[in-house]
């Protein structure tokens, strides 16, 4: 059996292969989040199907050699795109009203609790995306450890949103149209 062209670094620094319909499913969902999102001051506009995959484990994809065509392209695309998914489920959270204990606060919670390791252990390739990933480091550990302490007096989680938010629409979303505008379609 062939190995796939694409793999993911695992919590235990093992290389997971990553099938192309696998990888297709993230690739489809970022590209998809990045068009309902393109005019969006803080790219939140997210459906609840997004949640269900774990966009977390993708952030570490890379290639087997010998490289094809598409490698390059399909992970620096996922690398951004999962880093952008996960954005817009941290800020679709801290900018609506919360009720303590509900179903998406706990939906919350667990999605914070079990990204945070792969934040934690990500290294982007491209250093550029370090101030992302601080970005989401500090919302993930706010969810993970919020407590009806940190919403205000309207429900809302006491965390500001504007400069992540501003951020990802410049550095993530941004880049991939001026990258996709600089392609040479002939």
């Amino acid at each position: 059996m062939e190995q796939p062209p694409f793999y993911r670094t695992g919590l235990d620094g093992q290389k997971i292969p990553v099938s192309f319909p696998e990888l297709h499913l993230i690739l489809r969902d970022v590209v998809h989040y990045f068009e309902v999102n393109v005019n969006e001051p803080q790219n939140v506009l997210i459906l609840a199907e997004y949640s269900k995959l774990e966009y977390w484990k993708y952030l570490s994809i890379s290639w087997n050699s010998p490289e094809v065509a598409e490698s390059k392209r399909y992970t620096w695309l996922c690398e951004r795109g999962c880093l952008a998914l996960l954005n817009g489920l941290s800020l679709d959270f801290l900018t609506e009203q919360q009720l303590v204990g509900s179903e998406e606060w706990q939906h919350a919670q667990a999605l914070a609790s079990e990204s945070l390791p792969y934040l934690r252990q990500f290294q982007p390739a491209d250093e550029g995306l370090e101030e992302g990933l601080d970005l989401l480091l500090a919302s993930f550990t706010f969810i993970a450890e919020m407590s009806p302490k940190d919403l205000d007096e309207d429900s809302m989680p006491m965390f500001a949103t504007q400069a992540q938010g501003t951020w990802f629409t410049r550095n993530v979303l941004g880049n991939y149209y001026r990258s996709t505008a600089e392609l040479d379609f002939g």
